[in-house]
This record gives C-alpha cells, sequence and structure tokens, in this order.
C-alpha cells in the first residue's frame, strides 16, 4: 500500500457501500447457530457436547494445586488488567509494522475496534441479555456433581466459577470480538496468533465451571457474527476511520 492510499480509500468513501450479501450470509449462520441451541432435536447434543467437554477440561485440575494456581489467577479480577494489556499489544504490534504514512490510519481502526467492543459489551450483553432478556441457566459447576470448585480449592482468592445467568459469555464476546476484528485488520500471521489469544481467553470461566462450551461459542459467536457484519459490511467501520484520520491529520499537523 502507497502512502497516499488511505486518502484515496477515504475520498472514495463518499458515498454509502454496504455488502448486503454478505451482511445477510452472516445473519443466516448467526441465526442458524443459534438456533441449534434451543431446537429441542440439535439441544440435546449440545448438552452431551457441554457436558462431555467440561468433564474433560475440568477434571485436569483434580490433585493439581500448581495447575489450580494458575487458573485461578486467569480466573481473577486483577487478570483482567494484564489481558487488557496484552491485547492492547497486539494493537500496537499492529500500529508500529504500519508505514509511518499510514500509522493515523492503523490508529483509527485500532479505535474503532476498542469503542466498538465496548458498546457490544455494554448494550448486547449488559443491557440487552442480562438486563432485559434475563435467560436463566446454570453453569456447569451448579449441574455437574463431583467437579473441581477452584473457589474452594484455592481459597487465597476470589475465583468466578459459578453462575446462575451463564449465557452468554462477557469474556467470550470480548474475546471472540477482539480475535475476529483483528484478524480482519492485521492479516493471517498475527491473526492467527490473536485467535489462540483469544480461545485461551475463554478458556478460564469455562474450565472452573462459570460458562459452558455453548455459552461462548453459540451466545457469544452468535453476538460476534452478527455485530461484526454490521461493522464491517457496512460502511460503519470505514465513515468512523476516515472521519477520525482527517481529524487526527488536523490535529498533528499532517496532511
Amino acid at each position: 500500500m502507497n502512502p497516499t492510499s488511505s486518502t484515496l480509500q477515504c475520498n472514495a468513501i463518499l458515498r454509502p457501500v454496504w455488502k448486503w450479501k454478505l451482511l445477510l450470509l452472516w445473519h443466516v449462520v448467526g441465526a442458524l447457530l443459534i438456533g441449534s441451541l434451543f431446537w429441542p432435536v440439535t439441544k440435546v447434543y449440545w448438552e452431551m457436547f457441554d457436558i462431555a467437554f467440561f468433564k474433560m477440561i475440568n477434571s485436569t485440575l483434580r490433585d493439581r494445586p500448581t495447575w489450580q494456581l494458575f487458573w485461578a489467577c486467569a480466573n481473577h479480577k486483577l487478570a483482567d488488567w494484564v489481558e487488557d494489556v496484552c491485547i492492547l499489544a497486539f494493537f500496537w504490534a499492529y500500529v508500529k509494522q504500519a508505514h509511518s504514512s499510514l500509522r493515523l490510519r492503523k490508529v483509527a481502526e485500532v479505535l474503532f475496534c476498542a469503542l466498538f467492543i465496548g458498546a457490544v459489551i455494554c448494550l448486547v450483553n449488559q443491557i440487552l441479555f442480562r438486563e432485559n432478556l434475563q435467560i436463566t441457566r446454570l453453569s456447569p459447576s451448579s449441574v455437574v456433581d463431583d467437579c473441581v470448585r477452584l473457589s474452594k480449592e484455592v481459597s487465597c482468592m476470589r475465583v468466578k466459577d459459578v453462575s446462575s445467568k451463564s449465557f452468554p459469555g462477557d469474556h467470550g464476546t470480548t474475546a471472540l470480538l477482539f480475535g475476529a476484528s483483528f484478524s480482519l485488520l492485521a492479516g493471517w500471521r498475527l491473526g492467527i496468533l490473536a485467535s489462540l489469544y483469544a480461545a485461551f481467553l475463554c478458556m478460564p470461566r469455562m474450565i472452573t465451571g462459570a460458562h459452558w462450551f455453548s455459552d461462548v461459542v453459540v451466545g457469544s459467536g452468535t453476538i460476534a457474527i452478527i455485530t461484526l457484519s454490521w461493522a464491517f459490511c457496512s460502511p460503519l467501520f470505514s465513515r468512523f476511520t476516515c472521519g477520525c484520520e482527517r481529524l487526527f491529520k488536523r490535529i498533528t499537523g499532517k496532511q
């Protein structure tokens, strides 16, 4: 990409650009995904897989104090700050590797992703699901007998390993939104690393029993698919980043 490409791209977004076919496709995928969890015929298979998956990963905690301490720390609220710093490091690497003439554009793209993820968590996960829909779903630790409860095994710190409203997972939504949006921007090399990191971010709540596998894959996955389709299959992303880039150039005096 040459130094003037971002300016030409911004000038080309003066008219709305909608990718209607892709937008419809991702809505169909999201509908099929969420429908599979509530349709009685397929719901049974999700329940079987959820229980088997939880027993498999949770059993790795039994009689392993060091492993228990690691996941207890990963599950602690303070770990959220460390995880956020790591996400910022990914975004910093994305901006840093760009040509100097394109960095303001990259900063605008990073700003969009950060604000978009925050908005989705607040409006969809918190307001829509937690406050309005209020879907009651017991977490694995409340359903599966004889599971390892880290809150009892590691008493020196507060660990979230139970929930009465486990669907969807907030951490899972954040992780999937980050992994998907970053991969769309950064390409496959950094995208693979970001996706692996996003998968790791989903694990602490699942291994301790606060969320089912389907809470993340179906619940958080559907939210990520639908919301990101509106961000990237509509003019929203392009117009926001172009507008911010122009603002940054005026502030910094760059042309």
